[in-house]
């Protein structure tokens, strides 16, 4: 038996996360409640996480854009 990286999410926790998430907005406790996986503080850090995991993606896609862009 493998030892469970509790750190890492699974896709089932990240369903519920995100669907949790259009239905409560950034009310961590209530979403805490709903997982039952998570702790108040591991949903609250995780949205953030993934907040500034999506900023950072962004950033690069903009980069490459503009970076094609001036080779035209």
């Amino acid at each position: 038996m493998t030892k469970r990286d509790w750190n890492k999410w699974t896709e089932e926790e990240e369903r519920i996360f995100q669907k949790a998430l259009k239905k409560y907005g950034k009310d961590f406790e209530a979403i805490s409640e709903l997982m039952q996986t998570r702790s108040y503080r591991q949903v609250r850090s995780h949205y953030y996480n993934s907040q500034k995991q999506l900023k950072e993606k962004n950033i690069k896609e903009n980069k490459y854009q503009l970076i094609c862009y001036d080779n035209m």
